[in-house]
């Protein structure tokens, strides 16, 4: 357990690093200017599609798919009023004091809150969606629900090509993003001349392309509440699992030490399932991918009896 929160929080401190954070930010933040504009473009033939094929889904399911997204907003904002409000409270007292403990503080705590408010509605799940289903939904017009969720549906579909993006893009930097963690992290560490030998590169365009297809594919089934959430986790899951464990290995391990990490699956299917659950946090999804590259790079560096540098020899700590 102590080694799976070592690995966790070196990742939460190497994502605020100012070095670290610059990367991200610099790839971020134009990615979703991107994406924005490509939603203003297509906006309109997109929801005329989606609008279209939810109109030949039965209410009912339209209607439970409608109250799940409801419950899925409600959960959201409630997530950032609860870190507002917080914040609000024990900023004045202790963000001074704090420095970059800000950084771990808003992680943790907005975490905290994803967790509490999850489980709360999980144990309220059948009231709410009830409430919602059969009294809120039924009062508005077939249409109105359908267009509604078409709307959603839209955000979803841009969301995930977003998420798609910021990966491509850490796929092709990868070495230089993982190059400024490994300076401050593992100074002293060797890279072994005779490297193993694999085309992460290709490894991501193959899982990239194969969730294009999937989520082509499985676009109607996007209207189907809990079905919808699975589907998203494993299409996110397809794409971090294998492409960041073999572009790491490529940059630091040796053909024996890739042959035997390759077979702890169930690690590499674990961190691919949680960054993808991440990716449903708001402001957290914004870092998820790089997160995800992060918590692969400390595993593996544990993996190969590396040790990180200590703290308070790190220099901006």
């Amino acid at each position: 357990m102590g080694a799976v929160y070592g690995i966790f929080h070196r990742s939460i401190r190497d994502l605020v690093r100012w070095e670290v954070l610059r990367e991200v930010l610099v790839t971020g933040i134009p990615m979703i200017l991107i994406w924005m504009g490509i939603g203003w473009v297509f906006w309109d033939k997109l929801l005329q599609w989606s609008t279209w094929l939810i109109n030949w889904v039965p209410f009912s399911v339209v209607k439970a798919n409608g109250a799940m997204l409801v419950l899925f907003l409600l959960w959201a904002l409630a997530v950032l009023v609860s870190y507002a409000f917080l914040t609000a409270i024990v900023g004045p007292l202790f963000f001074r004091r704090m420095k970059k403990g800000y950084y771990y503080y808003s992680f943790s705590t907005l975490l905290g809150f994803a967790i509490l408010w999850g489980w709360l509605m999980m144990l309220n799940w059948g009231v709410l969606e009830k409430w919602i289903a059969n009294k809120l939904l039924v009062w508005l017009p077939f249409q109105t629900v359908a267009e509604g969720s078409a709307v959603l549906l839209n955000f979803y579909v841009f969301y995930s090509f977003y998420i798609l993006s910021l990966f491509l893009v850490l796929s092709l930097y990868r070495k230089d993003f993982l190059e400024t963690v490994r300076e401050i992290e593992y100074p002293d560490l060797e890279i072994a001349e005779k490297k193993v030998q694999i085309s992460h590169l290709s490894i991501a365009l193959r899982d990239s392309l194969l969730f294009i297809v999937l989520t082509i594919l499985f676009f109607p089934l996007l209207l189907i509440p809990i079905v919808n959430v699975l589907i998203q986790l494993f299409l996110w899951a397809w794409l971090y699992r294998d492409a960041n464990f073999r572009g790491t290995c490529q940059l630091y391990c040796s053909a024996e030490e890739y042959e035997r990490l390759r077979h702890h699956r169930a690690v590499i299917w674990s961190i691919a399932f949680f960054a993808s659950l991440l990716n449903f946090v708001p402001i957290i999804n914004i870092f998820t991918p790089f997160f995800a590259q992060l918590i692969v790079f400390h595993w593996i560096m544990q993996e190969k009896g590396i040790a990180a540098a200590k703290a308070s020899s790190v220099k901006g700590e």
